[in-house]
């Protein structure tokens, strides 16, 4: 088994969370418990969320990790959680890949990046024509923020041209 060297830094994280095999689950039976999910592990593993997006076969998140919480084991209280909801609905496992991608955020520039491409993923794959028609990410909570203006995404932002986090 391969040694990941993890940081423990005072800096936002994002990640690709993939499902095994890529099955599409997660957008059917997996909203409910994913975001279940990252609520009741907040309060031993404390985060500050910025973003998401859950589509059927990975989810982005960006969040912060908080009192030195480890993003790594964030990630595995998140997954080891949604698995044990899941099971409880009589679903069988295994439902995720072993590993997953993260990128430390390095500036404000490099947030504002993975806002976009988080957002715009759904475009991206073909499940919708504009990120406001997904219902399954955080793109309205910042429109409404103005972070975005109205139309936002209707085509790639050039901010993310190029960038394939898969």
């Amino acid at each position: 088994m391969p040694n990941y060297r993890r940081y423990r830094l005072d800096l936002p994280v994002f990640v690709t969370i993939v499902t095994r095999g890529r099955r599409p689950w997660l957008a059917d039976t997996g909203i409910e418990p994913l975001l279940a999910a990252m609520r009741e592990i907040k309060p031993q593993h404390p985060f500050r969320h910025y973003a998401h997006v859950i589509l059927p076969d990975h989810l982005h998140w960006l969040f912060k990790p908080l009192n030195g919480s480890d993003f790594s084991g964030i990630v595995a209280s998140l997954k080891r959680e949604v698995t044990w909801r899941l099971k409880e609905q009589g679903l069988s496992g295994p439902f995720w890949q072993d590993r997953f991608y993260d990128h430390l955020i390095r500036d404000d520039a490099d947030l504002q990046r993975h806002l976009d491409y988080i957002h715009f993923n759904p475009v991206k794959h073909g499940h919708c024509a504009h990120p406001a028609d997904w219902p399954h990410s955080s793109y309205r909570a910042w429109l409404e923020r103005g972070a975005y203006t109205p139309g936002w995404g209707a085509t790639i932002p050039e901010s993310i041209t190029g960038m394939d986090i898969e």
